[in-house]
């Protein structure tokens, strides 16, 4: 590499150790195994107030507050770690539904958003959606223009999408009269 290029590049310090949540993580475990739960508390802290959705701090902040005997702070750090869990989980469930979708791999889209759809009930609208699509492409089409009702009513938006769509041009006649209300 170049003198040139070298001097192009920022000179970047490393994160100090106190606003590094994996560096505060790591303490706090250190502090987990020699059993001193106040100095584990102040890590796992530490490190949540740094990244807030930090999923292994919350789970060993319940921890060392359970050690310690302080239940209800264990119970309100294991609920948001499990908040956090959902969340993510439900993000990683959308988007695998989604890329099931585009390969049209249309029995696993299904099987993905009925899971999806337990685990994340704000999803209602586009599950119901990308199943209506799913069923139409299976030939279905019943039961695609069943769940396109359904994500219908609960984002009512979504009717104009549909008409676009040509996944669904098979279910547009029917579509048509929900338009014009008809239906």
């Amino acid at each position: 590499m170049s003198d040139q290029k070298r001097r192009t590049i920022p000179n970047r310090d490393h994160m100090s150790w106190k606003e590094n949540p994996s560096e505060q993580w790591a303490f706090a475990l250190a502090h987990m195994e020699a059993e001193e739960w106040d100095n584990a508390i102040r890590h796992c802290e530490n490190a949540v107030e740094i990244w807030p959705t930090y999923y292994d701090a919350w789970l060993l902040l319940a921890g060392a507050f359970e050690e310690k005997g302080e239940f209800d702070d264990a119970l309100r750090a294991i609920q948001r770690a499990s908040e956090i869990a959902i969340s993510e989980l439900s993000e990683a469930w959308n988007n695998l539904a989604s890329l099931y979708l585009l390969r049209e791999e249309w029995e696993e889209e299904i099987a993905v958003d009925r899971i999806l759809d337990l685990i994340d009930p704000t999803r209602h609208a586009i599950v119901r959606y990308r199943m209506a699509v799913a069923y139409t492409q299976l030939g279905d089409l019943d039961s695609g223009y069943k769940w396109l009702c359904e994500a219908i009513e609960y984002r009512p938006g979504l009717l104009n999408r549909a008409m676009a769509e040509p996944w669904l041009a098979l279910l547009h006649d029917r579509l048509e009269q929900i338009e014009n209300g008809d239906e």
